[in-house]
Order: structure tokens, then C-alpha cells, then sequence
């Protein structure tokens, strides 16, 4: 795959929800796809705390176990952060973990006041590499973040680990990847 950048999804890709993981895939992703089909933009803490969740844990959530080591395996490839997140949001998040060396560029949904599967999103992380969209690979563990990025246009990478797929659209990925370490 000749790229020239890969940007990876933060929630439930990079960074483990834990116990959060069902209301995000139960409420909040629904409501921020709602809040983008009526022209409603709302970031996402205001959508996460809207959904009677903390918002403190955002900026905080562990990286899975992998994602330090396997990240450097990468080093020299032009890396991103994808997220519905905020861009301030995400800044922390990735400094508390202490990935902040790792990404030539945060994105997120405030910029665009849109999220995921929204065309406007993944085209930040074309712009963002100086590219063009199938020279960019998308790295997610959600399908509908997959069939976003892939109808945008963007290579996709579904990050199993473990985990059978579940397609959206019947959209599948161009690779399917049980760690970040695979694209290496």
C-alpha cells in the first residue's frame, strides 16, 4: 500500500472506553451522527455529559496495552489522530497517555463541526497529509468509522483485536489488523 500518512481513530482504537464502551456505542455515537444529519453541531463533551456520563474520563482513558510499542514500530511514517473528540480533548488525552511524540497531527470533529461518518472529518487527515484521499489510511476498531473513511474515499484498516467484524453497509476494510503492529 503506497501511503503517505495513517491516521488512527482515538475511541476504542487507540484508547480503551473500559466501561464506557456500551453507552458510546449505545448513545453517544448515535446522537453525535443525529447531531450532524440536523446541521446541530454540539462537541462532544456536551454530548457525553448530555448522555449522563463524566466527561473528566475522556481526557484520561488508558491506551491499550499495545499501542505505545506498536506506534514506534511506525516511527518515520507520517501518523494522526482521527477523533470525534474535540481538538483540545484530544491533545490531552494523547499527552496524558504520554503518545504526544508519536502524532505529526491531532484532528477532531470540532474542527469541522461534524463527525464521523461525515465526509468533512476524513477530509481533514487528506489535507492535513498534503494528499489525496487513497493514500491515506484510516486505522479504526469501529466499522462504522471504516465505512466512513472507505466512502470518503480513504484506505481503511479495521483493527480487530479479537473481535469478528460487524460491517456497515457491507463496506469492509482493505485490511483487517488484530494490532497496530500488523501495518508495520
Amino acid at each position: 500500500m503506497d501511503l503517505e500518512g495513517i491516521a488512527f481513530d482515538a475511541f476504542g482504537t487507540l484508547f480503551d472506553l473500559g466501561d464506557l464502551e456500551d453507552s458510546f456505542k449505545g448513545t453517544v455515537i448515535p446522537w453525535t451522527w443525529h447531531a450532524t444529519a440536523a446541521e446541530r453541531f454540539r462537541p462532544l463533551p456536551e454530548i457525553v455529559e448530555a448522555a449522563g456520563l463524566e466527561t473528566e474520563g475522556l481526557t484520561s482513558l488508558p491506551p491499550y496495552d499495545d499501542v505505545a510499542d506498536d506506534l514506534e514500530a511506525l516511527r518515520g511514517t507520517p501518523l494522526a489522530v482521527l477523533s470525534n473528540g474535540t481538538r483540545d480533548g484530544i491533545r490531552a488525552l494523547v499527552e496524558n497517555a504520554g503518545l504526544n511524540g508519536h502524532f505529526d497531527h491531532l484532528l477532531a470533529a470540532d474542527q469541522v463541526a461534524a463527525y464521523k461518518p461525515a465526509p468533512e472529518i476524513y477530509a481533514l487527515a487528506v489535507s492535513a497529509f498534503g494528499s489525496v484521499p487513497n493514500r491515506v489510511l484510516l486505522v479504526s476498531g469501529n466499522e462504522f468509522d471504516v465505512a466512513g473513511a472507505s466512502q470518503a474515499g480513504l484506505r481503511t484498516a479495521w483493527l480487530a483485536r479479537g473481535r469478528a467484524p460487524s460491517w456497515v453497509l457491507g463496506i469492509e476494510a482493505d485490511l483487517v489488523i488484530q494490532r497496530i503492529a500488523d501495518l508495520a
